[in-house]
């Protein structure tokens, strides 16, 4: 495939608060996971119909392909399959409409990253790993087991879709997370996929936020047709709210080197980025602060396997985060 140039459709399976709040306020949910919702909400099935039907539809997708994206990263949760869910949550799963995304956006032409967005006892404790303030999974082995089980499924379902690209074994690992524990579910998770899928359908391993650990592992593994995820915030660490606008501006280029080294051992593809920020505030205007720090990330992701956004859109029009609003405002172009 050619480089990937994408979106995350982010927001749609699995909820986060901050991307769509009127879902969580008009009922006052207190927290920002999905778990919240649906054990708050008094019709959660329902809200989230409407949701997975309005949220993205195919026309977005269609506006995608027209601006120059190829592939969308699915944020997808681990409640897809009943017999898989644990009594004591009562989620909705979204199967149905994930099937349905996959048709529409093969008939649109673009292809997808499964991304397995959440894990039983959650794999980071925040609102996108589906049940916030808990990190539990690498506890359990039932745990990291059904999260096995629940890969196999959806290879088994996907296997001979034609929207296909890959599969994302689990998004953003904790940190704290043992890295023997991270590394076996990954060599696991690999085995169990890999006579499942197709030769072409890549399998991709996050780097759990430790990105140089994995030359070694990746030198030490040969395994067929797999991609290295990292992702890129210039936001979450305070060090980045004390450079100076061009020091900021300019540190993309500081993790180029770095991802072109890895990218000799591994495909890497930064899977999630954004224009996120605060220091616009001190650059001139907000516009021109976001066209340099875009033009800088872009250039800076141009020589490895690619790039995938965050996210095509939230409910905050004039955001750094909202991909479609960037392309409008004339911030991103293709």
């Amino acid at each position: 495939m050619e480089k990937i140039k994408a979106v995350n459709l982010g927001g749609w399976f699995v909820l986060e608060r901050w991307m769509k709040p009127e879902l969580f306020d008009e009922y006052n949910i207190p927290k920002s996971c999905e778990t919240s919702f649906v054990t708050h909400h008094p019709s959660p099935k329902e809200a989230l119909t409407k949701h997975w039907e309005t949220w993205i539809t195919k026309e977005d997708i269609v506006w995608l392909k027209q601006k120059g994206i190829n592939l969308v990263r699915l944020p997808i949760p681990w409640w897809l399959f009943p017999e898989e869910i644990s009594s004591e949550y009562p989620y909705v799963s979204p199967l149905k409409y994930i099937d349905q995304a996959m048709d529409f956006i093969n008939e649109v032409g673009l292809k997808v990253m499964l991304d397995l967005h959440t894990a039983p006892g959650s794999q980071n404790g925040f609102d996108n790993g589906g049940i916030d303030g808990v990190l539990t999974w690498h506890h359990k082995k039932e745990n990291i087991d059904t999260t096995i089980k629940v890969l196999e499924k959806i290879a088994l379902r996907y296997k001979n879709h034609p929207a296909l690209h890959s599969i994302q074994v689990l998004n953003e690992p904790n940190i704290i997370i043992d890295m023997a524990i991270l590394e076996d579910f990954y060599i696991r998770a690999y085995h169990q996929l890999r006579p499942i899928l197709k030769p072409e359908t890549a399998i991709v391993f996050h780097d759990g936020f430790r990105f140089s650990h994995w030359s070694g592992f990746f030198s030490e593994h040969r395994l067929s047709n797999v991609i290295l995820d990292t992702h890129v915030y210039q936001c979450f660490d305070d060090s980045y709210n004390q450079m100076d606008a061009n020091t900021f501006l300019n540190y993309p280029f500081v993790n180029q080197k770095r991802l072109e080294e890895m990218e000799k051992i591994v495909p890497v593809v930064v899977g999630e980025w954004s224009l996120g920020a605060k220091q616009f505030e001190y650059y001139g205007t907000r516009d021109e602060f976001e066209k340099v720090f875009a033009k800088n990330q872009f250039e800076a992701y141009s020589n490895i396997t690619g790039w995938i956004f965050w996210a095509y859109k939230i409910k905050e029009y004039q955001s750094g985060w909202n991909f479609r609003s960037l392309i409008e405002r004339g911030i991103i172009s293709l």
